[in-house]
């Protein structure tokens, strides 16, 4: 216990040095007296919570070496640059380095030059690292964005399931899970599959006071202009808009920039180092709104975005509450605000396909890949789709490969953007010629490219684009712009860099005995679709946001008194109504006077008006929508089990009818039904018993 004690009162004092923080944080405390008495243990804190430091501080004072495992291979520089900055030795070791560099900072480690290395979780298949791990004295094994051990969990990780036999190669050292995101279920997963103690696991609670929740039903069409006047009343708009795809980001930019609003995109799309330059004026505060995809905010530590709005329905609540939570870090009010549209189900559904392919689809993947005499293949996903004589999708084809690593018949070593041919098939000087002298950006890289890689280039030269751009002061479009020119002027040969997986194929066996877990198959893609309801009920929800959220995560809580449907309550007030309530009680979050978005859901706003005895046409009329549209609302509180009584809205024998036509037919498609039935029965009867009948089955 001395031995603790002393132990304690040294971390303080550096971490007063290094970190310049006084005291730690609830749960902090716990986790660190956990490592440093040797037990492992799990730690589920919120973003923002401080999770880093429940490793980075036990590293400064045990003996040996930390690994931290960390799949966020793009920001690993981040963290090692922060603590070499403050004095402490890190490395680490992913992809992005060369065989040379990765022998020596091993090496570094097993000279104990290093207090901290961090590792990409692929880097567990490699033999040569592996075979090397032995030789490091490690004191602690920390697991950052442990959910991705479980297959339970939102972002499931193969190269995780690495992690067990590593660990025990090293003589099972002190192992220390972190996640913000993990339901009840994740976490006794994460615990089986790191082989600890149940009982040496920490929540220090999912809540954040500060953030203020929000949501509306809206046209797809509406959501571009809400999220701008949403962000032109804001007091400081600082934040980030998450879209669904690529395009819609771009969209929601253009609307942005129409109306004044300084802003810059962020996806995949993006050349590397536009990427990297967006993030860093973000940082910095050069650029005060992103407009991104999901590829932007893993590991992005600003305490001050002021707002997060969601221009569709997330994937689930983890994926959901991990983003929104990186709002409000310095402890200030923020906004969250979920804009969902129905049609937004469909994007989500088409991704939960391209997650869970059918036992089918793996199989033939499989057949494929042994069709190579080679056990080291390197393919395109696509090709694999075209070659199966299918039309399934990139991603489809990722996870049957995902799957046939998890029980072990490939492996996939990286993915590979290999190098591009370069050769010149005369001299310079024709190269000037076809190009033509008025094309001067042209003219100026040419000569940039003689000056530096003359004798290359007439050998031919295989070489990175993206490198050779960096080294040419241009951006990787502009090199290619000239290539093809020169292609096309017949002066040069041009391979485009392959871009694919490399595949290992571990196991040769017959398709009939694969080895696949089909009940798991099933219950993976039935819990994805129960996970999408309830994100999708969030939308929905009558009652607090923050407490749906919570009790998901298995944390009961009272009522945050702060989130939309809260003030809803309190006050039976529209959100636009009580702005300057909000304000005058110091939790402003959002000015927003001209919005129509009201904090009642609009189907919510439908069933208020039928339970105070409106009938359809009267609904429709009240608050000026078509009324179809009053009927698609009554369809939709039906199938979630509101209070609308189906026999004063359709005829009982119209109802018999209309039932015994959807088991022959379906309930999914409302066309077939309506030319299969009598002309006296209307689209909108169809579709109030179709909600009926789906509700039904749902209660079975």
């Amino acid at each position: 216990m001395t031995n603790l004690i002393e132990q304690k009162l040294e971390l303080i004092e550096l971490m007063k040095l290094h970190y310049g923080f006084a005291t730690l944080r609830p749960g902090q405390e716990q986790a660190i007296d956990q490592v440093l008495s040797g037990r492992s243990c799990l730690i589920v804190m919120p973003t923002g919570g401080g999770k880093s430091l429940c490793y980075q501080l036990p590293a400064l004072i045990l003996p040996g070496i930390t690994i931290v495992v960390s799949p966020l291979i793009a920001l690993m520089k981040d963290q090692v640059d922060a603590m070499q900055k403050i004095g402490i030795p890190a490395a680490f070791i992913n992809s992005s380095l060369s065989p040379e560099e990765t022998t020596q900072r091993l090496q570094a480690a097993v000279d104990g030059q290093l207090k901290l290395l961090y590792i990409a979780p692929e880097r567990f298949y490699n033999q040569e690292f592996l075979n090397a791990l032995p030789q490091l004295n490690v004191s602690l094994f920390a697991v950052d964005e442990a959910h991705c051990i479980s297959q339970w969990g939102h972002d499931f990780r193969p190269s995780y399931r690495q992690l067990k036999k590593a660990i025990a190669r090293i003589g099972s050292p002190v192992v220390i899970g972190l996640t913000a995101t993990a339901t009840p279920e994740v976490r006794r997963d994460i615990v089986d599959q790191l082989d600890m103690d149940a009982s040496a696991t920490i929540v220090t609670g999912f809540g954040r006071p500060n953030l203020q929740f929000g949501a509306g039903i809206v046209h797809d069409g509406q959501k571009a202009s809400i999220i701008t006047e949403t962000i032109m009343h804001l007091p400081k708009p600082i934040g980030i808009v998450y879209s669904g795809t690529r395009a819609r980001t771009e969209t929601i930019m253009s609307e942005l920039a129409a109306n004044g609003i300084d802003a810059a995109v962020y996806h995949a799309g993006l050349e590397a180092n536009d990427r990297q330059r967006v993030q860093d004026d973000f940082m910095s505060g050069k650029v005060p709104i992103i407009v991104a995809t999901n590829a932007f905010g893993m590991g992005i530590d600003k305490s001050n975005i002021r707002f997060v709005i969601h221009d569709g329905l997330p994937p689930n609540i983890e994926a959901y509450y991990q983003e929104a939570g990186r709002a409000g870090r310095d402890g200030e009010m923020a906004l969250c605000l979920l804009l969902y549209s129905p049609r937004d189900r469909y994007l989500r559904e088409f991704f939960i396909k391209g997650d869970n392919p059918p036992p089918s689809l793996i199989l033939d993947t499989y057949d494929y890949l042994l069709s190579f005499e080679e056990d080291r293949v390197f393919i395109t996903y696509s090709s694999v789709s075209k070659a199966i004589g299918g039309d399934a999708p990139d991603m489809a084809v990722s996870t049957a490969i995902k799957h046939l690593e998890g029980v072990g018949y490939v492996q996939r070593s990286r993915e590979s953007n290999s190098l591009a041919w370069l050769k010149l098939t005369n001299e310079f000087s024709a190269a000037y010629d076809s190009i033509g002298k008025g094309a001067k950006k042209s003219i100026d890289l040419i000569v940039k490219l003689e000056r530096l890689y003359a004798d290359k280039l007439l050998a031919g030269w295989e070489t990175n684009l993206d490198e050779l751009a960096d080294s040419l002061g241009v951006k990787r479009s502009a090199l290619l712009r000239l290539i093809k020119k020169l292609e096309d002027q017949g002066q040069l040969e041009y391979r485009p860099p392959f871009k694919g997986t490399e595949i290992i194929i571990k196991r040769r066996v017959e398709r009939s005995l694969v080895e696949l877990d089909y009940p798991a198959l099933e219950e993976k893609a039935r819990a994805a679709y129960a996970k999408l309801d309830q994100m999708e009920e969030y939308a929905y929800h009558p009652g607090c946001r923050q407490q749906y959220i919570l009790n998901y995560f298995g944390q009961q809580s009272e009522p945050c008194g702060k989130c939309d449907q809260c003030i809803k309550m309190r006050a039976g007030l529209a959100l636009d109504e009580t702005v300057r309530q909000i304000e005058a009680e110091d939790n402003a979050t959002i000015k927003h006077p001209q919005s129509k978005l009201s904090t009642k859901l609009t189907q919510l706003e439908t069933l208020d008006l039928y339970l105070k005895g409106f009938k359809p046409d009267q609904i429709a009329k009240e608050r000026q929508l078509a009324e179809s549209t009053v009927y698609e609302h009554l369809a939709y509180l039906i199938e979630k089990k509101m209070p609308i009584d189906l026999d004063k809205l359709v005829d009982s024998r119209k109802q018999k009818i209309i039932l015994e036509k959807i088991k022959e037919l379906g309930d999914e498609k409302v066309k077939p039904l309506k030319e299969a039935l009598p002309e006296n029965i209307t689209y909108n009867d169809i579709k109030l018993v179709m909600a009926k009948s789906r509700k039904d089955k749902k209660s079975k």
